[in-house]
């Protein structure tokens, strides 16, 4: 059917092509009921009088509407999923320029986040340190109420909370990479704390040394330990046989120290110190052996973390700050030149300096590099500061003279790094140097008569015990060798014994004495199981009191002399560093951070009264209160007291290499 546009005839012969009336071009179609409603389909109509058609206005209809027939494809069944179909199309065309767009960085810097953390409060401040390789806690150690622990501080709290069964952890304890255990030391241990419900477990034997102690553990459950200077040895994380790393053995003229594992968990970087020329240079090993690689100079123990843009970098301190190398752990070289992150860093006497970093990019460090220096400071039986005696400095121990007009101190050469005996004269204000060693001197005592100081020190393969003229004048005078660290403790009364500590591995610390008549043969005094140390003679000869661990904690005892076995408990809550008053009827000793006094009769027996407290330790500002002598009467005592301000606090860097980055 056809029909006319203009005066809408309909024509049933497909034939014709144009309205026989108005001559008008036909087009196929019906015109239906409704006026001026045409429905024009195929393509021989022209625009213009379908033009026309829409705009026709000269009919009696109302409305001048128009329905248009879509083709078959364009139907209303079709028509949603050809539009959804464009849409995906479009979709998928401008995936990869969204993706590009959203890829791109920040146009604005990120800013590095740094923050202060104090330490708890009436603690003695932050002891060692070590953060978690995940980032997400911090372990330190620190001295509350005379008790030393570890305290656990997660980054995102404010306050930490100690871990119990670590009391008396020591040294610089070290994390699981899986950030889920924390090895330590303690009580002549190398213990482990799972954090998950607290269990702490032995995992080894260790013996203490004044020259540090640490460690590292790798994924494969392997712990990498060293104690002072007897060499690293390894250790399963589980417990089992100790071994030495071959080539790491015990060895008094390279201190091999710091040993902390490379990503691969089969190399190793630490410090090597000549305990002759006093120069350390950190270097590259391997568990399998072979020759050490020397990296760089250091003036401490260096630390490897991973860095954020996937490179890594050794940390490590010199002449005061503390730098970052560039490291490439798979050929063991440097990259580039060292840099410096903080101005001032904390190093202890033992090289080891106050920072650690996790995997994720958190440095934390402190940044207090004057904390190690101390003075010499008298405080009353309150606790009330008095005056000083010399100038700041780091000390390790000092002991006033028989006639208590002197002081014999151990004290830090800053030009090579080494303790030596200096002698103050207290009235007149003026010191002297007595040693000039080639290796620390860590222990003294004064003769009964103020002329000779003894000390010892050790050498090569070996330690030796030394006497010399108080005054420096004549030569020094080697009394007895061991071949372990040994320790002076004290001076009898009459002249004719020496107290001393040696430091035996296969025994632990045992109380010896040495004859000064005769073949000067040297014979044991006590042996317990775990240490027993800081012997002194009573002001009559009759007695030794000396702490020791026979009971699992530090208690104070004294015993007869010669040993006859008459043995008291002094300490009734743990004790450190028991000290006679001169007059012998007072003694003194540190638990619990208090300063403890008893009154004792020392008659035919010894008879101990009921230890009662002084004053708080941490008031004299001492590590672990262990450190004092005593005036004639009784009135005074002399601590090595850090600096008012030595609970600084630590610095905390979140992604450190962020201000870095070029």
């Amino acid at each position: 059917m056809k029909r006319c546009p203009e005066c809408r005839k309909d024509y049933f012969d497909d034939s014709l092509l144009y309205c026989l009336d108005d001559g008008a071009p036909l087009v196929h179609g019906k015109v239906g009921d409704e006026p001026m409603t045409a429905i024009l389909s195929g393509d021989r109509v022209s625009d213009e009088n379908l033009t026309a058609a829409l705009n026709a206005g000269n009919t009696s209809a109302r409305t001048n509407s128009v329905t248009l027939r879509l083709p078959a494809f364009l139907s209303r069944e079709w028509l949603p999923w050809i539009l959804a179909g464009v849409l995906l199309i479009g979709f998928l065309a401008s995936a990869p320029f969204a993706v590009k767009y959203f890829r791109q960085p920040a146009r604005s810097e990120a800013i590095p986040v740094s923050f202060s953390i104090n330490p708890p409060e009436k603690s003695s401040g932050f002891n060692q340190i070590a953060i978690s390789p995940d980032g997400a806690n911090l372990v330190f150690n620190t001295l509350i109420d005379g008790k030393l622990q570890l305290w656990l501080r997660p980054m995102g709290s404010l306050t930490g909370r100690m871990l119990p069964g670590t009391d008396g952890a020591s040294g610089f304890m070290f994390w699981s990479p899986d950030s889920r255990s924390i090895a330590f030391a303690s009580g002549a241990k190398l213990k482990r704390i799972d954090l998950a419900d607290g269990t702490v477990q032995n995992i080894c034997d260790f013996v203490g040394d004044r020259r540090g102690n640490g460690g590292s553990w790798n994924r494969d459950g392997m712990i990498i330990f060293f104690s002072g200077g007897q060499g690293i040895s390894r250790v399963s994380a589980t417990g089992g046989e100790i071994v030495s790393l071959p080539g790491f053995e015990k060895d008094e003229a390279t201190l091999k120290r710091w040993p902390q594992f490379l990503p691969d968990g089969r190399h190793f970087i630490y410090l090597a110190t000549n305990t002759q020329k006093g120069t350390s240079d950190v270097m590259a090993a391997s568990l399998d052996g072979g020759e050490s690689k020397r990296l760089f100079a250091s003036d401490s123990n260096a630390l490897y973390a991973p860095s954020p843009d996937g490179s890594g970098h050794i940390f490590f301190s010199r002449d005061g700050a503390l730098l970052a190398q560039s490291f490439d752990t798979d050929k063991l070289t440097t990259v580039g030149e060292p840099f410096r992150v903080a101005d001032q860093i904390r190093t202890n006497n033992n090289a080891r300096a106050y920072f650690t970093a996790s995997d994720r990019g958190t440095l934390v460090y402190d940044p207090s590099s004057d904390l190690e220096n101390r003075q010499i400071t008298w405080f009353d039986r309150t606790g009330k500061q008095l005056e000083t005696i010399g100038q700041i400095g780091s000390y390790l121990v000092a002991r006033l003279s028989p006639d208590q007009k002197r002081l014999a101190v151990s004290r830090r050469d800053t030009s090579t790094g080494i303790f030596d005996i200096y002698v103050y004269d207290i009235t007149r204000g003026t010191s002297s140097r007595l040693t000039s060693s080639s290796s620390d001197v860590e222990n003294l005592a004064w003769s009964p008569d103020g002329n000779y100081i003894a000390w010892s020190a050790r050498q090569v393969g070996k330690s030796e015990l030394y006497r010399k003229l108080a005054s420096g004048a004549g030569e020094v005078e080697v009394l007895t060798r061991s071949d372990n660290p040994i320790a002076v403790t004290d001076w009898s009364s009459d002249g004719k014994h020496i107290l001393y500590t040696d430091f035996d591995p296969a025994t632990n610390q045992n109380i010896w004495v040495l004859p000064l008549d005769g073949d000067r043969a040297p014979f044991l005094y006590f042996r317990s199981p775990n240490e027993d140390a800081s012997a002194r003679f009573s002001p009559d000869g009759r007695f030794i009191s000396y702490r020791s661990r026979e009971s699992s904690v530090n208690e104070v005892y004294v015993q007869t002399f010669p040993a006859s076995g008459g043995k008291w408990p002094v300490s009734t809550n743990g004790g450190l560093n028991p000290v006679w008053c001169r007059n012998g009827e007072i003694f003194y000793f540190a638990s619990d951070g208090k300063l403890m006094a008893v009154d004792v009769k020392a008659g035919a027996s010894f008879e101990p009264g009921i230890p009662k407290p002084l004053f708080d330790t941490a008031l004299a500002r001492t590590t672990q209160g262990t450190q004092f002598d005593v005036s004639s009467d009784g009135q005074r005592f002399l601590f090595i007291s850090r600096m008012a301000d030595a609970t600084s606090s630590l610095t905390v860097s979140v992604d450190w290499y962020a201000n870095f980055k070029k």
